[in-house]
């Protein structure tokens, strides 16, 4: 009986078997046959309504079959088709699929992947906040399975997204991060776009000659990448991007002669009219801009126009706006500004319509200084612009970095979910498996103990660094009351002493007057000498921590008076303060300081607002409130007027005061 039992149950399992295995042939055929079509539909042309139907038809019996890896790898193939053919919807719908099944076979990887594919879906879509969030998920994945390669792709496209939206120094920060990784793979192309990107937020911040080194970095790059077999159609694309690139860093710089060479290299490239006009567009524009700032205007027009064309043509607005305003400029430098005016007005009304920040206030700033009749209508629109633009750029990086913080939250519950999906599986195969489970779990407890071996140590190496940092701090800290001790010492003790030494020298009669004036004068050397390094002690130690920039807007948010006046202040990006020594900056502070402190005195204004501009090769330091005003001329021997016509005077500037009773103030430093 027991015997004719145990025939019955191995008559059964080998029945289960064998259409098991059956299964498995059916299905193994089946995903064979997909590859094979999706190949075919590689290397064959065909109609994008067929392709999709084919698409469609394989998503739907893929659904069929087993959720193993082969499987969720067909779907991303047939994701990447919808994505080439731009069915959108359902490549979002694929991708959802693929990270269904990915969590529900705690396939890391495959989860990584497809928040990954998300990203690129918002990305197409211009939603960059989600496209951030799950680029960073994507990232968060990646790393904690040790996959350098996709942790540093990952990096370098939420760098990308931080560059697009004007944070240029997170973009830096990212960018790093992304080269750190991709540097210890084999990726040549990641590592270019790393280069170049690096180079581009560089110049943002500028520090011009790091931006170069990068470039130079990019081209190497693209020559291995030649060597290496890529697609030489991509590689001249990419050289000729970085001349374009490169260029526009030395027109920045004024280097007009360099930047005017690289731009005609890049349009030498054979068919660079047909294959890329949109790139080929974009160097014709820089060309033409970059003559008219050596002072020629031969073809510039031609030039500017034959861009402006092909723009149109493409629809590319970003452009269109950009060559609408150099064609005003053109026209402004030619005297014909009402022609000039128009074009400027175009491009500025185009910049509003596609939210282009930095074309908007270059438009104005060219509008407020060259019409004169509506001045002070883009004037007041200027600033306007420029408060509701800074603050959606502070808006923005409190997004982002809302988002990586979020992020940071949904990494830990993904762990808390992973353990428990470990837990599970742990279970199962201990169940089913017996032995083998128990050699699993000495496995995974060997791990996790690495694993936490391997936290501690990170954990450790933080606090030393924080450490590190927090000494550094109080050694700075200590440093800058010593300095401040000693400048109060100098000026409140030794030159006070020697001041009232010098005078009772004065009261005291002498019957050798010439030794006695001379002991006087020496006194009184000494006792200017010691004012003057009490005074560079302090001066010194005001820029050293902060930009000129940051110490404005300190000064100006610490204002307040018994009017309330509100007080804005605007620094134009295109200034270049690494040009200006750091006396003129203290000039420029000290001039500032004087008109706000006589502002908040005399002046009982609503609003005050200090402007610094740049205008062609020189800073204008504009302050204008609307305040009761005053009449220079009576007022010019007050201490505080004095005060900035002598620091006017020390940068080399021209100092213009206009106001009149009960119409405000306007002090003009142009230098």
């Amino acid at each position: 009986m027991l015997i004719t039992k145990i025939k019955l149950v191995l008559i059964i399992s080998s029945f289960l078997l064998f259409i098991a295995c059956q299964e498995k042939k059916e299905s193994t055929a089946f995903k064979n046959e997909v590859t094979t079509i999706l190949r075919n539909l590689d290397n064959q042309k065909s109609e994008n309504k067929d392709e999709e139907k084919t698409l469609d038809t394989l998503t739907t019996h893929l659904l069929k079959y087993k959720n193993d890896s082969v499987t969720r790898n067909l779907y991303f193939k047939i994701a990447n088709k919808y994505y080439h053919l731009n069915k959108l919807d359902k490549y979002l719908i694929v991708t959802k699929l693929i990270y269904k099944l990915s969590v529900k076979d705690s396939d890391s990887s495959h989860i990584a992947k497809s928040l990954f594919y998300y990203g690129d879906y918002y990305e197409v879509k211009s939603q960059v906040d989600s496209a951030f969030n799950y680029y960073s998920q994507s990232q968060k994945m990646y790393k904690s399975i040790n996959d350098t390669l996709n942790t540093g792709r990952t990096t370098l496209y939420k760098a990308g997204i931080l560059y697009d939206t004007g944070n240029f120094t997170e973009s830096e920060v990212e960018t790093v991060f992304a080269l750190k990784k991709l540097t210890k793979t084999s990726s040549t192309r990641l590592i270019y776009e790393c280069y170049n990107l690096m180079a581009l937020s560089i110049k943002e911040t500028s520090n011009d000659e790091k931006a170069a080194d990068y470039f130079q970095l990019a081209l190497k790059q693209l020559d291995k990448l030649e060597n290496e077999g890529e697609p030489k159609v991509k590689v001249v694309k990419s050289r000729v991007s970085i001349y374009n690139n490169l260029g526009n860093l030395y027109q920045k710089l004024k280097n007009y002669e360099e930047a005017m060479n690289l731009y005609k290299k890049g349009l030498q490239t054979k068919d660079l009219r047909t294959s890329y006009p949109k790139l080929y567009a974009m160097l014709l524009s820089n060309l033409g801009y970059t003559k008219m700032k050596l002072g020629s205007t031969k073809s510039v027009e031609k030039l500017l126009f034959e861009s402006l064309k092909i723009q149109d043509s493409l629809q590319i607005l970003p452009s269109i706006v950009s060559s609408k305003i150099r064609i005003g400029e053109y026209y402004i430098i030619k005297k014909d500004t009402v022609k000039g005016l128009n074009y400027i007005k175009e491009g500025f009304l185009l910049s509003k319509k596609i939210k282009s920040n930095q074309d908007i206030i270059h438009s104005l700033q060219l509008l407020t200084e060259n019409d004169l009749k509506n001045k002070t209508f883009y004037s007041n629109l200027y600033f306007k612009v420029n408060d509701s633009i800074q603050t959606l750029e502070r808006k923005t990086r409190n997004k982002f970095a809302r988002i990586a913080f979020e992020t940071e939250q949904v990494e830990e519950n993904n762990q808390i979910l992973s353990k428990r999906n470990s837990v599970i599986i742990i279970g199962s195969a201990i169940i089913i498996i017996f032995l083998g489970a128990f050699f699993s779990l000495y496995h995974l407890k060997s791990k996790n103990k690495e694993l936490l071996l391997i936290k501690e140590q990170q954990e450790a190496n933080e606090k030393i660094y924080q450490l590190i940092l927090a000494q550094q701090s109080e050694t700075e800290q200590a440093r800058n009351e010593e300095r401040n001790r000693i400048a109060m010492e100098l000026h409140d003790g030794i030159v006070n002493s020697i001041f009232t030494t010098r005078f009772n020298l004065i009261q005291l009669e002498s019957s050798s007057v010439d030794k006695k004036q001379e002991l006087i004068n020496e006194l009184e050397k000494t006792e200017q000498e010691i004012r003057r390094v009490s005074h560079d002690l302090t001066q010194n130690l005001l820029f050293e921590d902060k930009s000129l920039t940051e110490i404005l807007m300190s000064l100006v948010d610490s204002q307040q008076n018994q009017y309330n006046t509100k007080f804005d202040l605007s620094v134009d990006k295109y200034i270049d303060w690494s040009d200006v020594t750091g006396a003129n900056k203290i000039h420029i502070y000290r001039i500032i300081q004087e008109a706000i402190q006589n502002s908040n005195k005399y002046s009982h204004a609503e609003r005050c607002l200090i402007m610094l501009l740049k205008t062609a090769d020189k800073i204008t330091i504009r302050i204008w409130d609307n305040g009761i005003g005053f009449n220079p001329e009576k007022q010019k021997d007050g201490i505080g007027l004095k005060n900035i016509k002598d620091r006017t005077k020390s940068l080399g500037g021209e100092l213009k005061i206009i106001s009149n009773s009960g119409d405000g103030t306007t002090i003009e430093i142009v230098f």
